[in-house]
């Protein structure tokens, strides 16, 4: 059925015309406006699907993604720190080395942590109702940014100690 404004002569779509859109609610299975976020039939959160590949898939895996780069970025950053403290010959200096090397640190994973938890629990809201896949790399994702950052800021605050107790 189409509905036209018998004046202006506007057409709207049809519900024929919305359902070759590829709009469809994730309870419901009734077509859905393209341009509205709410399913009209329930009520459910309709979320578009582009290229085969659901926003909340993509969330859940740039978030594992991201939790790797803060992995490979601790490394990089211990590794300079280790190489630094070889390298410095005076006592005194080493201590502010690692100290500048683990703020360095503290930076980079803990803004890298912050970036891949928020993605992380957005790939979880975003599969709440179960229709989306990627809970799992979500899940994975916040729980290795959290132990890093949970490392990081543990070993901050022994150099810290190691710092002051000089």
């Amino acid at each position: 059925m189409t509905v036209a404004a018998p004046s202006a002569g506007l057409t709207f779509g049809s519900t024929i015309d919305r359902v070759r859109a590829g709009v469809t609610c994730p309870r419901c299975r009734s077509a859905s406006d393209p341009g509205e976020p709410f399913c009209a039939h329930c009520g459910e959160r309709v979320v578009m699907v582009r290229a085969g590949r659901a926003p909340a898939d993509v969330a859940a895996t740039r978030s594992l993604q991201t939790a790797g780069v803060l992995v490979l970025a601790n490394t990089i950053i211990g590794a300079l720190t280790f190489g630094v403290v070889f390298l410095v010959s005076d006592a005194a200096r080493v201590v502010e080395a690692a100290l500048f090397l683990e703020g360095i640190k503290l930076l980079v994973v803990g803004s890298l942590a912050m970036v891949s938890i928020r993605l992380g629990v957005r790939g979880i809201r975003d599969t709440a109702s179960g229709g989306l896949r990627g809970r799992g790399r979500a899940i994975a994702g916040i729980v290795i940014s959290a132990i890093f950052a949970l490392l990081v800021l543990v070993s901050s605050a022994a150099v810290v100690a190691l710092y002051l107790a000089r």
